[in-house]
């Protein structure tokens, strides 16, 4: 194997093959700044639409999504 070939072999095995915090090489902290700042901004992002359904819900038990109370 050339020496292209292997570092790419090399490279390709060091690479994430998932997102999944249980395939994740915690150990590089390349990676782990990376993916805690992505988890972060997703759990931000769910919080605030999980947010706006309970609200859009309480308003439409209350009496109306269109109307303002």
């Amino acid at each position: 194997m050339s020496g292209f070939g292997q570092f790419l072999c090399v490279e390709l095995k060091r690479s994430v093959a998932s997102m999944l915090p249980w395939d994740i090489p915690w150990y590089d902290l390349s990676h782990t700044v990376f993916f805690s700042a992505l988890y972060g901004v997703l759990t931000v992002m769910l919080f605030g639409v999980l947010t706006a359904v309970l609200i859009t819900i309480k308003r439409v038990k209350k009496g109306g999504a269109g109307e303002e109370h």
